[in-house]
């Protein structure tokens, strides 16, 4: 069984490096065509990924970028809570440069004011990740949705010093690939 993860596709937050966690963004014409392309690469190598099910954000971004690939591979996706961005509260719309921001992203048990930590966020993406070994155990599985939790879904597969952790960055439209 395999896992693909892809992130949303740019949105106009993205491109003024601007923390969107769970407000609402709109995907750019970049976000656009980079969410065909995703499509389009799916596509083609669906006789090898095999891809049976897809699970999704319920924000837009990550809505829109879903519909794209299940018109091409004809599967609708299933909307999940648990892949929703991290909630960075106070912080949602800042600069995600900031260094209070960033301070708060270097320890995983510190929550944003009035939002979420990187622990409760791997704590619903390994819940999730769960339940899909359990419920759909010979059929690969695409979830879309966001780079925190992306990044979180990663830690569920390797162990990263928080030196490591800093540097993961997944990039929009980006597809991971995990053994289950």
């Amino acid at each position: 069984m395999k896992l693909f993860v892809v992130r949303h596709g740019e949105t106009d937050w993205n491109s003024k490096m601007l923390a969107c966690g769970v407000s609402e963004a709109l995907l750019t014409e970049k976000g656009k065509n980079q969410a065909k392309e995703l499509a389009e690469r799916l596509a083609a190598e669906q006789d090898k990924n095999k891809i049976s099910l897809i699970y999704v954000s319920p924000l837009k971004r990550a809505i829109a970028t879903a519909a794209y690939i299940e018109k091409t591979l004809g599967i609708k996706a299933k909307i999940d809570e648990r892949l929703k961005e991290i909630n960075f509260g106070t912080f949602e719309g800042e600069d995600w440069r900031k260094p209070e921001f960033l301070k708060i992203t270097d320890n995983p048990f510190f929550r944003f004011p009035q939002g979420e930590s990187l622990v409760q966020i791997a704590h619903h993406a390994y819940g999730m990740i769960e339940e899909v070994k359990a419920k759909h155990k010979n059929e690969n599985v695409l979830f879309v949705c966001h780079g925190m939790i992306s990044t979180m879904i990663c830690t569920y597969f390797k162990s990263y010093s928080k030196e490591e952790l800093e540097k993961i960055e997944i990039k929009n439209c980006q597809l991971l690939e995990f053994e289950l």
